[in-house]
């Protein structure tokens, strides 16, 4: 059976199943994440995949679009500017396929969803949301737009209550889901930076004719009188968080649904805070009711721990709630040794996990350090 089949029959056969474990009915998942900035030729392409057999992964997780921008022929958003020194027909995913499907690896396409631009100098082309749109970009309390990273924010990020936007963010998913012979789609930064996040106008409008519909004529009144922006944030607090959690639970079931029905076998998953009640609370991320309401086939919890014991909790947490769904332990490899990552992959695969994914490869310097690779593929050999 191939690594996709398998895939397909973890993700679809045993989905909301609740039966034994779907680590017993696929081979070990072995994926390593790869990002943008290491695929910006064509040696890079094909040197990531040489690896990716050499070791015995079977399995790369590929940004193709990292922050509102494309490493790939994209209908809809500019070509990520890493690869302004390549000549214009140079395709990454293409060429990361062309060199992956003979060799029996499967390919997900990693989509960074929300998280939009991180720096104060605005993007090259006047295509780039940034630039296009800045009226789909997150605000914070102050009604200000944050561009760069902050110790609670990576930079800018899209608004997920803006309809015009999830349609925009929905096609660019559809865009590589029907024109790339992809495994799946990846979800990532499916969420917000954080509470201070999105107090645009048009959330607190949304968010004020929401709750004008439950409360009496004189709380309106007496919130009116307040002259304070977010009267209504701070009176309903629980509230709001509610309105922002569905906010990002609308796009999920918006883009899991259109790609389903374009592509009804493409795995959609989900890179997602491992910490449920900091994915809850904090980053308005309900990937338990999501994987209840089948609108996710796989989870990538990014348990990025040095302890094997709290990755085991975190771990272990995600497969209870998976409704059946495969879970993919996360392996945060640039702070840790190969031999922790071993005891870790060993610990999540013996709790039920169906793999691991490694982030990420840069951790061999585009290739030119490989150490990591062989220890962990000696750990766990290709017919493991």
């Amino acid at each position: 059976m191939s690594i996709h089949a398998a895939l397909l029959a973890a993700c679809l056969g045993t989905a909301g199943s609740g039966s034994e474990p779907p680590a017993t009915k696929t081979p070990q998942i072995r994926a390593i994440w790869v990002a943008r900035w290491d695929i910006t030729s064509p040696e890079d392409c094909r040197t990531l995949v040489r690896l990716a057999k050499q070791y015995g992964f079977n399995t790369l997780v590929v940004q193709v679009r990292g922050r509102g921008d494309a490493l790939y022929k994209s209908a809809y958003e500019p070509r990520c500017e890493f690869l302004k020194d390549q000549p214009p027909d140079f395709d990454p995913l293409g060429t990361i396929l062309e060199e992956a499907k003979p060799a029996g690896i499967a390919v997900h396409a990693w989509i960074n969803a929300n998280y939009t631009w991180d720096s104060e100098t605005p993007p090259s082309s006047p295509e780039h949301i940034v630039n296009k749109h800045p009226d789909w970009l997150m605000r914070d309390e102050g009604n200000r737009l944050v561009m760069k990273a902050g110790e609670d924010v990576e930079g800018a990020y899209t608004c997920p209550s803006n309809d015009e936007f999830r349609d925009f963010l929905k096609n660019v998913y559809l865009d590589v889901a029907t024109h790339y012979d992809v495994d799946g789609v990846h979800f990532d930064f499916i969420r917000y930076p954080s509470p201070r996040f999105c107090y645009c106008d048009r959330c607190l409008r949304l968010f004020q004719e929401r709750m004008d519909e439950r409360i009496t004529p004189e709380r309106r009144k007496e919130l009116a009188n307040t002259q304070d922006r977010l009267a209504y944030t701070r009176a309903f607090p629980r509230e709001w968080d509610k309105f922002r959690r569905e906010q990002i639970t609308k796009l999920v079931y918006c883009i899991y649904d259109a790609v389903k029905a374009a592509q009804p076998k493409m795995i959609v998953s989900a890179a997602v805070f491992p910490d449920y009640s900091d994915a809850f609370s904090r980053r308005f991320q309900d990937w338990k009711k999501w994987l209840k309401d089948d609108k996710l086939d796989m989870l990538f919890p990014m348990s990025y721990v040095k302890s094997t014991e709290r990755l085991a909790e975190l771990v272990e947490d995600a497969i209870r709630s998976s409704s059946g769904k495969p879970v993919v332990a996360g392996i945060g490899a640039w702070q840790i040794t190969p031999e922790d990552a071993v005891d870790q992959i060993t610990k999540a695969s013996e709790l039920g996990a169906v793999g691991y994914c490694l982030f990420s490869y840069s951790i061999t310097k585009k290739g030119t350090q490989t150490d990591y690779l062989r220890k962990v593929s000696e750990a766990y050999p290709k017919d493991r």
